[in-house]
């Protein structure tokens, strides 16, 4: 065996005799420090790593127990105690509170202590060997514990974006039926109000313009209309095209829709003038719009497996995709229904009855202002 492979062991003793014993005895199995004191023992131990610590029991400045009791907490090194009959009690009492592995009598036995120092090395190895075990796996428990809180980071960042995103298709309330339910029933609502917007001459503006600035300009001015409808308590329902489809009074009941809805169309209207003159001034086309609402009874629900659309039926969405197509360009043309809600609020035209397709003749008005 190497030298420096040799397990070290520290033996203290008072007597210079007994220590030269004990190294002849040992040092061809193990690397021997010898100290006369408990302070040179001190100092030895402060420069080098040592499993193995035997002291003898009496010793002038203070007893074996005493030294090893002084020591630092290390859980892994393996104390023993040289002793005479005389001090066996103490020692035991020592070995019980866990500060003395084991004591040797004096006189010792040079082959019964070397299977001792023997075993006392191996459980000097188990404990080491446990306890990088027990580091290994408390590390391997904080990066797991990590990994965990990371990933927990991520699902739940992933949960609000997904559910940001299904707010941005659905209303709340009818997301949140989904999330818990896996679907959401049909319904009937007795009174809404159902406003269509659609650009004018779009295909053929579309003409003179790249598809990435058509798409574009668009894209402005429904972006635009989300922010007013949204501000009014207006549920948007879908965009087909240039068409932009919202309602009022759903998935909430509210009995203030219509009013509600005139309003935003008269924002709506206002941004497409302010818009179409900005474009004017650069020389460029701005879109003009046409407007029509309608109220009364609607059905709404949620169609799709995948993905989900919010969509609303009925002959109400067909009157007022109507009123849309037989208004002028920036106009608001609503049917008498709507009237009848809002005639004490807003100032009206009234049209007369203009026949609309599949429908015969409606009595329609148009939308000037709000009363002040």
């Amino acid at each position: 065996m190497e030298e420096e492979e040799k397990p070290t062991i520290l033996y203290i003793d008072d007597e210079e005799d007994n220590l030269v014993v004990f190294k002849a005895a040992f040092r061809r199995d193990y690397k021997i420090f010898t100290a006369l004191s408990a302070d040179e023992g001190m100092e030895i131990l402060k420069n080098n790593s040592i499993p193995i610590i035997i002291t003898d029991q009496r010793m002038p400045s203070m007893t074996g127990i005493q030294f090893l009791q002084s020591l630092p907490d290390e859980p892994e090194t393996i104390r023993m105690i040289l002793t005479g009959f005389s001090d066996i009690e103490a020692v035991i009492e020592a070995i019980n509170t866990g500060k003395v592995y084991r004591y040797i009598t004096k006189p010792w036995n040079k082959d019964e202590l070397k299977i001792t120092l023997d075993k006392a090395y191996e459980t000097f190895n188990l404990r080491h060997k446990n306890r990088i075990l027990i580091e290994e796996l408390q590390t391997a428990n904080e990066t797991l514990e990590e990994k965990v809180a990371d990933r927990t980071e991520t699902i739940n960042k992933q949960k609000v974006e997904i559910e940001d995103l299904l707010l941005n298709i659905l209303p709340s309330e009818i997301a949140e039926e989904l999330k818990k339910f896996g679907k959401s029933a049909p319904r009937k609502y007795e009174n809404a109000t159902v406003m269509f917007a659609d650009i004018h001459n779009f295909t053929k503006i579309g003409e003179t313009l790249t598809p990435e600035l058509l798409v574009d300009e668009l894209d402005r001015c429904f972006r635009a209309f989300d922010e007013i409808i949204e501000k009014n308590d207006i549920e948007k329902i879908k965009t087909v095209g240039d068409a932009y489809l919202c309602v009022g009074g759903l998935p909430t009941a509210d009995t203030a829709h219509p009013e509600k809805v005139i309003k935003a169309a008269l924002e709506m209207q206002h941004y497409m003038e302010n818009y179409r003159k900005e474009k004017e001034k650069t020389g460029g086309i701005g879109f003009s719009i046409r407007i029509g609402i309608h109220s009364g009874p609607v059905v709404a629900g949620v169609v799709g497996a995948k993905k989900f659309a919010y969509d609303i039926w009925g002959d109400t969405v067909n009157t007022a995709a109507r009123m849309e197509s037989s208004c002028e360009v920036n106009k608001i043309n609503i049917s008498s229904s709507t009237y009848e809600f809002i005639k004490n609020k807003f100032i009206c035209t009234y049209r007369g009855k203009i026949e609309a397709k599949n429908k015969g003749e409606i009595d329609m008005y148009y939308v000037e202002s709000e009363i002040k």
